[in-house]
């Protein structure tokens, strides 16, 4: 067997995160294992009342967090299995341990977690708690500087590894006990929060992926995975967790798109305009006259052009993956995906249209500033009767919530607070936050 092959076989580890057994299931692979046990969590069943990007009840096709994280699985299990397929080729002592499929099952099910940590309200949510942390420097008293970093740049991603490892089913040694591959792809951002700089030269620095509490957990699984330290609590990506961020990065954008030209923020001329570069040299392109039939039939030619436009991405992700291989596997490529893709000019103007006509629409916004609004006003609430439990609220509160206001460390206790925060759903959100303050009664009506 070849060293890359080699390489390859620690990258794809079947052993599980705090499980030393070595049980199968005869149905299904442990990549396929590891979906179904995402799949079934309580943490992804309240993406379904997560925000996307547009507020939810406008319109029953608008992308909730759950749809969009199934999108991007079933793109992520595509662009695996294709990359799976090259590198078989090249690597043919490789299918004895594994096939194409593997690969594709590894990344659907990363995808699949991906957004499990994101707090309500989009990324809205992790500013506000950003923010709330930072404007308050008397909260991080005799907090470590790393973990003053973890609170003031609050970060889903890092969220989500913590839910995966340690939150979901918080008796078992593991959290929910994935695969190290899984987890290794998952992790879009191998750095700790001290580390991470948005100027990085490495994109898998320049977010924080892992909080203070989480960094031995990951050493040793980067350690297992053969993953290539870079620096100080640095390593270098697994190399699916370039294809999980491909899949991400297509879905959002083509289907943020999508959303925004069924709402009417987006012109159909424009949409049309947008896609066209993508879906042109593909045999089933339809009539891209912008006005071409009625309404109905242009809804379907929108489907058919996204349908299309994915399909070209995938593929050319793919070939960005394989002709910088190994590069990608010993560590060395430094880059997303889309840095090497032929089409990355149209993903950058499909980029500035959504964020011009999406991510800026006026009830985008509006969503946005009462989500945050409930966000830091919960934290206050919380906050302060965590630092005066003697005060009627402070009593009331630990009665209320027995967990979140435990014994332990500072910083434990600050982050068992941002763990509940964020792993609320939007309406839940702000609904606990009009009790609280005393605007609606409990259990009555608004």
């Amino acid at each position: 067997m070849s060293s890359m092959s080699d390489r390859w076989l620690s990258l794809l580890s079947t052993a599980r995160l705090g499980d030393s057994t070595t049980a199968q299931a005869p149905a299904r692979s442990p990549f396929q294992r590891d979906y179904d046990r995402i799949l079934f969590s309580g943490p992804f069943r309240r993406l379904a009342d997560k925000t996307q990007v547009f507020p939810m009840p406008y319109d029953d096709h608008v992308h909730s967090r759950l749809t969009h994280s199934l999108e991007v699985a079933s793109i992520g299990r595509s662009l695996g299995t294709l990359v799976g397929g090259r590198v078989l080729e090249r690597e043919s002592a490789l299918a004895t341990h594994h096939d194409a499929r593997d690969f594709g099952d590894c990344v659907a099910a990363a995808c699949l977690a991906h957004d499990l940590g994101n707090p309500p309200f989009g990324h809205v949510g992790e500013d506000a708690i950003r923010e709330y942390f930072q404007q308050d420097s008397r909260l991080l008293e005799g907090l470590s500087e790393r973990q003053r970093s973890d609170l003031t740049n609050f970060e889903g991603n890092a969220q989500t590894f913590r839910i995966v490892t340690r939150l979901e089913r918080p008796t078992r040694t593991g959290g929910l006990q994935l695969t190290l591959a899984t987890l290794g792809a998952l992790v879009k951002y191998p750095c700790s929060s001290i580390t991470a700089s948005h100027s990085s030269q490495r994109k898998s620095a320049r977010k924080p992926g892992l909080f203070d509490a989480d960094i031995a957990v990951f050493s040793d699984l980067a350690d297992a995975l053969g993953l290539t330290p870079i620096g100080n609590e640095h390593w270098q990506r697994h190399p699916l967790a370039l294809l999980m961020e491909a899949a991400d990065d297509i879905a959002y954008l083509l289907l943020d798109l999508e959303d925004g030209l069924r709402l009417k923020h987006v012109p159909e001329a424009l949409f049309v305009q947008c896609l066209a570069p993508l879906c042109q040299a593909d045999p089933r392109c339809p009539d891209l006259t912008p006005e071409a039939g009625d309404y109905a039939s242009r809804l379907d030619r929108a489907d058919l052009l996204r349908a299309i436009a994915i399909n070209t991405l995938v593929h050319d992700a793919a070939d960005a993956f394989m002709g910088s291989h190994d590069a990608i596997v010993d560590g060395t490529f430094g880059n997303a995906l889309e840095a090497n893709m032929k089409h990355q000019g149209s993903m950058k103007a499909i980029q500035t249209v959504c964020l011009e006509r999406c991510y800026r629409a006026r009830d985008v916004l509006k969503m946005e500033l009462s989500g945050a609004e409930a966000i830091q006003g919960l934290l206050q609430i919380f906050i302060g009767a965590l630092r005066d439990e003697h005060s009627l609220r402070g009593e009331h509160m630990r009665r209320l919530y027995p967990k979140q206001f435990a014994a332990g460390t500072a910083y434990e206790r600050l982050q068992r607070l941002t763990d509940h925060l964020s792993g609320m759903t939007d309406h839940y959100a702000v609904r606990l936050y009009r009790e609280l303050r005393g605007m609606r009664y409990p259990g009555g009506r608004d």
